[in-house]
């Protein structure tokens, strides 16, 4: 899900390697003249080690960020983002009940922390509770001045999908794609969304524009998903050869893949 998803890219590696170097002179501006924290911006220090925190948490290095997340709680031991971020450590290591206590009690201290929401949506739903999951979303998706708001909305469709919610879910990848233009996922989802839904005249125009996109980026490729929904969109039309022609493609590019294996399930139930 989004919003927890460890780092895997360069690219972000490099956005982490600037953020540890942002905090670490960051951090050592504070002067330990009279105490850790006696002068300097307290706040700002605070907010350095949280960012800290969490980037060694995107490195998996958890007891490196526990040193940094529990420098901003003698900051200030109400810091709805250090506690937080340390729900996200319990959960990586399995800790769920704490890692609950910790979500819910920065959301109580601070019920605006839209990030955290955010990450506490994606904790229930990892654990398979999806009508709060949901709500988590929900509310976490009213926060326009959020800078991730479009991941907020793909993870609020993709729970909304698991509930059979399918009006729900198009909607909301639709609005991920008018805040994220270009997403992939979103315009992918969308098309889905919209086939579960039977709404077949809103997903084909969708499906072509998304098509076109493929057919003229170097970068861009069909996915599992994407071929699927093209094959269900073609059959439900009568267009057999084009059906037949991404099926050959499903089969022989992604043989493994869950999506060939609903394929597979559907053919076999008609």
């Amino acid at each position: 899900m989004t919003d927890s998803m460890p780092v895997r890219s360069k690219a972000d590696a490099m956005r982490i390697t600037a953020i540890l170097m942002l905090c670490i002179v960051a951090a050592g501006c504070v002067s330990q003249r009279q105490g850790t924290f006696a002068s300097g911006n307290p706040e700002q220090a605070e907010e350095d080690y949280v960012r800290l925190g969490l980037a060694y948490i995107q490195n998996d290095r958890y007891d490196r960020a526990r040193q940094h997340l529990d420098r901003a709680l003698e900051i200030n031991d109400e810091s709805a983002p250090a506690i937080a971020a340390k729900a996200l450590i319990n959960e990586e290591q399995g800790e769920y009940d704490l890692a609950e206590q910790r979500f819910r009690r920065a959301l109580d201290l601070e019920p605006e922390y839209t990030r955290g929401r955010s990450h506490f949506g994606v904790f229930l739903y990892n654990r398979g509770r999806y009508e709060e999951a949901l709500e988590q979303f929900r509310k976490a998706s009213e926060d326009t001045d959020y800078d991730s708001r479009a991941g907020v909305f793909v993870n609020l469709a993709r729970t909304a999908s698991q509930l059979d919610r399918h009006d729900e879910a198009a909607d909301a990848y639709k609005r991920a794609m008018k805040l994220r233009r270009g997403s992939t996922t979103a315009h992918i989802g969308a098309v889905t969304a919209l086939i579960d839904a039977g709404r077949y005249a809103e997903a084909r125009p969708l499906y072509r524009r998304l098509t076109m996109r493929i057919e003229r980026s170097r970068e861009l490729s069909h996915t599992p998903a994407s071929l699927l929904a093209g094959i269900r969109l073609a059959r439900e039309s009568g267009e057999e050869r084009e059906a037949s022609g991404l099926v050959e493609q499903l089969r022989e590019r992604f043989p493994d893949s869950e999506e060939y294996q609903q394929y597979r399930t559907m053919v076999t139930d008609e």
